[in-house]
């Protein structure tokens, strides 16, 4: 949309406009002191000067006099966003009805879409992503804005149907409501403006078919993915010869016949998530599609080999994850130099790995992402593994490799990937990263191997993970592990680690997760690991990883970029392997320590951890008793002490957890009453408590103490009698019977309203994970 605009130098704006902007001004910042960072963008928004040259003002001369055409007042210019603004300060707005061109993206802006932008009926484009809108979209907005050529309000929270009056835009050309709670059917009213280039509703709560039409004959780009569409995938839509990009994957839609089509569309990008495509083989039709830039299959049910037109092929971002495909990969893909994301994850591909596309400057591989994990891949990594200077992500996971990975991975004069997860093969040798080029590093797993030992530089100060989990590292803990300040998750159990915990990772400030278990330590455990800050102050849920954070070179070729895979980290959480999801690990603070030769005291400074959920310092020959100030850790949902030999009482103090769900004191000589509280009262298991001093009691066992009589809600109080006691233990069966049921209720509950539907893909991955016993 090409609008002609014109600054104005004489001062000649509109008296009505600017009162207008200027009152739009005024209820931004009336009483709402949160909104000063706006002042810099509408900081010479003044009486003073014409509004013609206030910034995101942009003026038309049209009948002897400038007029307003165009407001943009995006977010990362006016700076609106601190903590929103109610959609009620732009009433002022609709009184420029000379206006083509309104930008409020990025605002957060609350409230409901204000139906008086239905007065500015001249506007051609209308830009509202990003921000906070809720509830339905007006109906009659539609009917009001007949000129309108682009619409964005995706990434908001609408709900409700898409009204059908939306047909009514007939010079609509871009529609964009991607990310919200948009329900029902995708009218067909919408799919017959024959303007229309450009639709995207993906992540949206839309059901039903997709309809039939035969009049899109404009048709560029239409994303639909991430919905609840069904049924069969309709013809028309390999039948336009202008579509270009087809995004329908993640919905329940099936495409059959697959091997049968002859398409005349020519696509740049094809996207059939999870289509229930079943074919013998990749269709051989994708063949003809010599425009291809990005492919992805995953999620379906294709059998057969890897065919060499494929491989030939000049794709830059090839997906054929999680399906039944077998073989070797054929020599032409080693050749292709035009693949920069390829994706083979969780496939039944076998042989070696030869992906060399030559050593010199000219010829090296454009690989930017390589996921090749879940396959039957054998061999070693050769030389060519160095010639990838534009790899960033590299997962090998889970196959049957084997040898020395880090004689060229992450080495002097090579690149080092951002990503880096080798876990679950047969490789040897020592971690060394030498590579002037491995500052980058964020993340590496190479957990399930037999490496020996691990040496890294100190200039690794972007390195979040590091998982080393099951493999054979020997002696005392590395020296370099505590010099890596950026660490959040650090996970060394299950090796051969000897010696002392060193006091100097309490250095690791930013650590939420660390995991020593399963080794060989000696000594007390350090007063200094209460100084962990990330165990002190998680932050309320950001993704540890910061994948989005992780550059992508390739990411702004294609209107929605290849996706970053969300890995899962398994932990020993509370009472099992569990994984956590790497887009909400902010959530997980652990401390992990079982499994060791620890002895003295549990120092109290362990008390300041505040926001750490799970703690265990289980199997060790810990002494004393249990610190006070575990009280203090108010986060704390599991805490495992058992098989210790802990003494004296459960500090009161516990009973005010609020958060627990799991508490393990066996095997100790713990004595006294079990502190009672709203939580504890629920800690009934008496496997729990079990093997402890014959002197411990109270109702969580169904052992009165002899001085005190309990009742599970209120504070200790002096026995009162035969009936009293009577009453006292119906009580505790009351409780040891109530408290399951509900359990079992809420669960049938939360199963009946669909918590526990997750994607088929995610529960494969996870039945995986369990089966193989992942360790992190």
């Amino acid at each position: 949309m090409m609008l002609l605009i014109w600054g104005n130098p004489c001062g000649c704006c509109p008296d009505d406009q600017k009162a207008a902007l200027l009152e739009f001004k005024s209820l931004i910042f009336h009483g709402n002191s949160s909104f000063r960072g706006a002042e810099n963008g509408l900081s010479n928004w003044n009486a003073s000067v014409s509004c013609c040259e206030w910034s995101g003002v942009y003026c038309h001369f049209h009948r002897h006099q400038f007029i307003i055409k165009e407001l943009q007042l995006r977010g990362s210019e006016s700076q609106l966003v601190e903590t929103g603004v109610s959609a009620d300060v732009l009433t002022p707005l609709f009184r420029l009805t000379s206006l083509q061109l309104l930008d409020l993206s990025g605002n957060y802006i609350r409230g409901k879409i204000p139906p008086g932008i239905g007065n500015l009926t001249g506007l051609q484009g209308l830009y509202l992503s990003h921000n906070y809108f809720t509830g339905l979209i007006p109906p009659g907005l539609f009917s009001a804005l007949p000129h309108l050529q682009e619409l964005r309000c995706d990434w908001n929270s609408l709900e409700g149907n898409i009204p059908i009056e939306i047909g009514n835009l007939t010079n609509l050309e871009l529609l964009s409501m991607d990310g919200s709670k948009l329900s029902g059917e995708i009218p067909a009213t919408l799919l017959q403006i024959n303007k229309l280039k450009y639709l995207s509703l993906q992540g949206n709560l839309l059901s039903g078919e997709i309809p039939s039409v035969q009049n899109m004959t404009q048709l560029v780009v239409l994303e639909l993915e991430n919905n609840f569409l069904s049924g069969e995938i309709p013809a028309w839509l390999f039948e336009s010869s202008t579509m270009e990009s087809l995004f329908l994957g993640r919905n329940n839609l099936t495409l059959t016949n697959a091997n049968q089509m002859a398409p005349k569309s020519a696509f740049y990008q094809l996207s059939l998530i999870s289509c229930n495509i079943s074919s013998d083989g990749i269709p051989i039709w994708l063949a003809n599609q010599t425009d291809l830039a990005v492919l992805d299959l995953s999620s379906n049910r294709i059998t057969g080999n890897f065919p060499r037109w494929l491989a030939e092929q000049p794709i830059n971002e090839l997906v054929l994850a999680d399906n039944l495909l077998q073989g070797t990969l054929p020599p032409e893909l080693a050749s292709n130099g035009g693949i920069q994301t390829l994706d083979l994850s969780e496939n039944n591909f076998e042989g070696e790995i030869f992906l060399n596309r030559g050593t010199n400057e000219t010829n090296q591989s454009g690989y930017s992402m390589l996921i090749l994990s879940d396959n039957i891949f054998t061999g070693s990594l050769g030389t060519h593994i160095s010639n990838m200077s534009y790899l960033f992500y590299l997962d090998l996971s889970r196959n049957q490799l084997s040898g020395e990975a880090f004689v060229f991975l992450c080495q002097r004069s090579y690149s080092c990937p951002e990503y880096i997860n080798l876990s679950f093969n047969t490789f040897h040798g020592n971690i060394s990263i030498s590579s002037g080029k491995a500052y980058s590093l964020k993340v590496l797993e190479v957990a399930h191997n037999r490496f020996s030992n691990i040496y890294l530089p100190q200039y690794l100060e972007e390195l979040q993970l590091l998982d080393l989990r099951e493999n054979r590292i020997s002696g005392e803990i590395p020296a370099c592990l505590a010099q890596i300040s950026s660490l959040q998750i650090l996970s060394v159990g299950n090796n051969f680690l000897r010696g002392p915990i060193p006091s100097n990772l309490s250095n690791l400030r930013s650590l939420q997760i660390l995991d020593l278990s399963d080794n060989k330590l000696r000594g007390r455990v350090p007063n200094h690991l209460g100084n962990l800050r990330g165990m002190i102050h998680a932050p309320p849920d950001s993704p540890i990883l910061g994948f989005a954070q992780i550059n992508n070179p390739i990411d702004s070729a294609w209107v929605s970029g290849p996706s970053i895979p969300t890995p899962w980290f398994e932990v020993f959480w509370k009472t099992h392997n569990e994984g956590l999801p790497n887009n909400h690990l902010g959530l997980y603070t652990l401390l992990d320590l079982s499994n060791n030769q620890l002895s003295g005291e549990i120092p109290n400074s362990l008390g300041k951890l505040r926001s750490l959920k799970v703690l265990n310092l289980s199997h060790n020959s810990l002494t004393g008793p249990i610190p006070a100030s575990f009280g203090n850790i108010k986060e704390l949902e599991s805490l495992d002490l058992s098989h210790n030999n802990l003494s004296g009482d459960i500090p009161e103090s516990m009973g005010t957890l609020l958060q627990i769900t799991n508490l393990q004191l066996s095997d100790n000589n713990l004595s006294g009453q079990i502190p009672t509280g709203s939580q504890m009262d629920r800690m009934n298991n008496p496997y729990s408590y079990a093997n402890n001093d014959a002197r411990l009691c109270g109702m969580q066992i169904l052992k009165p103490c002899n001085d005190v009589a309990i009742t599970p809600t209120q504070e200790a109080a002096p026995r009162g009698g035969p009936e009293r006691d009577e009453g006292l233990w119906f009580s505790w069966m009351t409780a040891s019977i109530g408290f399951p049921a509900g359990f079992v209720t809420t669960v049938l509950g939360m199963y009946g309203f669909g918590y526990f539907h997750h994607d088929p893909k995610l529960r494969r991955r996870r039945r995986m994970m369990k089966r193989r016993a992942i360790g992190f």
